[in-house]
């Protein structure tokens, strides 16, 4: 029996982006965190329905026509992000859409850039393009999205903020999958130092944990040479009992 879809909150939610332009950028970022709280309520099969290639297309025509301002439209995108990570439910649809295209423009321009390059935005573009395209699309920008979210993760303050952000930044690489081969000089010591300094100090929530684990693992499974590291150094067996 097909499963109904029962339209308020979807509609909902496409009417207040309908809105958005009307709006400045504070009172956009206002109305986009009560979007956002939409968003949680929905459940798997809304949240596809909702976020299809027309969505997707619409948001890059108003960031393009200065409709909706790109910072609004990641702190939205990397929460739907965020969902689809959590759910493991992939939103392919991102992939058919030309905000995929463009975001993947800005990434490989943003680091290009050398004094001016801002930090902030490329970790909040690599992420939600990761978040978004289940790493299926990820191609010629594996060398920056890997390295530049690895980076984020680094990050040991232990505030609330700072501890988002790291989860964040290991939820996308998570979202690389098992079939996407990444370099080991891209990974490999980032990825060992993140879970080394966890096993001393405990910083890092569940949540962010186990992803890093995860795109290890999915690392695994294309490099056999990982075993000794996994099963030894990093002691894979006394970590999953842990867990």
């Amino acid at each position: 029996m097909a499963k109904e879809y029962s339209p308020s909150k979807g509609q909902t939610f496409l009417e207040k982006l309908s809105q958005l332009e009307q709006f400045t950028e504070t009172e956009q970022k206002q109305k986009i965190l009560e979007m956002n709280e939409i968003i949680d309520r929905m459940n798997n099969f809304e949240l596809l329905i909702v976020f299809n290639p027309e969505i997707f297309n619409k948001i890059r025509k108003m960031i393009e026509e200065k409709k909706l301002t790109l910072e609004n439209a990641i702190l939205l995108l990397k929460h739907a992000g965020f969902w689809n990570a959590l759910k493991d439910m992939p939103i392919h649809e991102f992939g058919k859409s030309s905000l995929e295209n463009r975001f993947e423009k800005m990434i490989v321009e943003e680091e290009k850039k050398n004094e001016e390059k801002n930090e902030k935005l490329l970790v909040d573009l690599c992420e939600c393009y990761l978040l978004l395209s289940n790493g299926l699309a990820l191609t010629n920008i594996v060398s920056i999205i890997v390295p530049c979210l690895l980076k984020a993760a680094l990050n040991k303050e232990e505030n609330e903020e700072a501890q988002k952000e790291v989860e964040m930044a290991l939820l996308a690489l998570k979202n690389l999958g098992m079939w996407k081969h990444v370099e080991q000089e891209l990974y490999l010591d980032k990825t060992i130092e993140i879970i080394k300094y966890h096993q001393e100090h405990y910083n890092l929530t569940r949540l962010a944990y186990q992803p890093a684990w995860q795109f290890l693992i999915f690392r695994f499974c294309k490099d056999k040479s990982l075993e000794e590291l996994i099963a030894n150094e990093l002691h894979f067996a006394r970590e999953a009992i842990k867990e």
